[in-house]
């Protein structure tokens, strides 16, 4: 099978730090035989002028008490806010624990505590591989007697209505014959889950959760349904808390 290029950004300030796990993602790659570049930045600056030209990365290791104008912080906000990238996996780097509130909207794959183990970066590399491959997954409708297909990354949402469905992409606007509980059963893996009995949302997409509503990242809001905000509340505590924010000390 051939293994897809993984495009890997580190950025630290500290030059050692920026070596150090850029062997570690070297290690990891050699042994799984993964494809990987790696691009390492000193600065905020120097990573935001190339993030400007267009140049974007599978995984980025990020520094958040990174010099200058631009911090680690501004760098995702800009990422995530400027050019409206989901996809790029953050897996962000500090000194310190007291950042949950600052990252929690930028919705990064991980946070490492300093000092970096190679077990931390070989982790965070084998999950964002994952997370990458699974952002080129496919979904596959049919529509009269055409089959079609579409990024999984790029639907932003299902709304079911007797027999049809909408989907939602960040193209298109498509109806077609079908049951929101097939595609859940196709798709839950890939983290689309229900709001309400009608609208089955892909959790990448949501930018903004509140109790009763989810705001998606073409500004359309998403009723929760009342039924559902406990579950809801429960998906997103292990989607944001859980595979972030705990950290694992023995690791």
């Amino acid at each position: 099978m051939n293994k897809k290029l993984t495009k890997i950004g580190v950025c630290d300030d500290n030059i050692h730090i920026c070596s150090e796990i850029e062997t570690y993602i070297l290690e990891y790659c050699d042994k799984k035989q993964e494809l990987s570049v790696i691009e390492i930045y000193y600065s905020g600056e120097a990573l935001h002028r190339d993030l400007d030209k267009g140049i974007i990365y599978d995984l980025l290791f990020l520094d958040i008490e990174l010099g200058g104008n631009f911090s680690g912080i501004k760098i995702g906000q800009y990422i995530r806010n400027y050019l409206k990238n989901e996809a790029m996996q953050i897996i962000y780097i500090s000194s310190y624990k007291n950042y949950a509130l600052e990252l929690f909207k930028i919705r990064p794959m991980d946070f490492l505590i300093k000092p970096i183990t190679s077990e931390m970066v070989h982790q965070a590399v084998k999950t964002g591989i994952h997370l990458t491959g699974k952002s080129e997954a496919f979904f596959q409708y049919k529509k009269g007697r055409n089959c079609n297909k579409v990024y999984i990354k790029d639907i932003l949402y299902f709304k079911g209505r007797d027999r049809e469905v909408e989907m939602l992409t960040i193209h298109d606007r498509i109806t077609y014959y079908g049951s929101l509980q097939d595609i859940y059963s196709k798709l839950n893996q890939y983290r689309l889950f229900y709001a309400h009995k009608s609208y089955l949302v892909n959790y990448i997409h949501i930018t903004e959760f509140f109790y009763d509503k989810l705001l998606m990242s073409n500004g359309e809001i998403i009723q929760i349904a009342q039924s559902r905000r406990k579950a809801v509340r429960e998906i997103q505590k292990e989607y944001f808390m859980k595979e972030i924010f705990e950290i694992n000390d023995g690791s």
